[in-house]
This record gives C-alpha cells, structure tokens and sequence, in this order.
C-alpha cells in the first residue's frame, strides 16, 4: 500500500467575499473527492480571501499510480476553475 499526501496552495482569482472562496473551494473538494475518489479538504488559511490551501490523500497500490491521479486532480483544477495553484507542498 503506497500513499501519497499533499497540499496545494491556492490563489483564487473572481474571489470578492470569502463567500465566494468558500463556494469555489467547496465545489473543487466535492467534485474532485466524487471523481477520482481521493480524501481531500481545506486544510489553512480559511479566512484569507484570495488564497485556499487543499490537503489530498491518495491510497494506491503503487506510488506511479498516486502520482498519476495527483497530476489529473491539479490539471482539472487549474483548466476547470479559476485559480493558480502556486505550490505543491508533501505533507509526510
């Protein structure tokens, strides 16, 4: 069993209110948890207005296959939504 933990530190663009951060934020957690089956959640920084930082756990067989998964969330994120994810952090 290989698993993968990161964090991913986010800047968010048309975030005017942490409203509309917490709605962004909220919506990339439950559609990439849906979709690739990964844990994942808002981990820091919830009351910056412009920035999110995400932790994700992957559990696979292999750690190629984690990675794998990892670099398909962080490209969905970044074409899907409007933010930049400024660093990729290992959280073990």
């Amino acid at each position: 069993m290989k698993v993968l933990a990161v964090e991913l530190s986010i800047r968010l663009f048309d975030s005017y209110s942490l409203k509309d951060k917490r709605s962004v934020v909220k919506s990339i957690i439950a559609k990439m948890h849906q979709r690739y089956n990964i844990s994942i959640a808002e981990v820091a920084d919830q009351d910056m207005l412009n920035q999110a930082v995400i932790g994700i756990a992957i559990v696979s067989s292999s750690m190629v296959l984690c990675q794998q998964v990892l670099d398909k969330v962080v490209e969905e994120i970044e074409s899907n939504y409007e933010v930049e994810i400024f660093q990729i952090k290992d959280s073990l």
